[in-house]
């Protein structure tokens, strides 16, 4: 589940999170995952809802896809930035 405030977003499935950046226009959103570029309000819960996907008990589907390709990314690609800060963390 994503959690939504006027400066944060966060996720009960993933450590991952955005944030506003203060006093900035749209894009304004930092995603840790991903610190650049600052994405909007729509791509940082994007970029949160693709992380749960790819830290789920499932493997991630085709809106997995269209969604890191809205980040002009891929799934694979995010699943070893998120594996890798998981291990950062001390998390296998």
């Amino acid at each position: 589940m994503i959690y939504e405030s006027s400066s944060s977003i966060t996720s009960s499935i993933s450590s991952e999170w955005a944030r506003r950046m203060h006093g900035r226009a749209e894009p304004a959103w930092k995603v840790s995952w991903r610190p650049e570029p600052l994405l909007t309000r729509e791509l940082a819960v994007a970029a949160i809802e693709l992380s749960e996907m790819c830290l789920g008990y499932e493997e991630p589907g085709e809106r997995a896809e269209a969604i890191a390709d809205r980040l002009d990314t891929t799934v694979k690609h995010v699943m070893a930035v998120l594996h890798q800060r998981m291990m950062d963390r001390g998390r296998p």
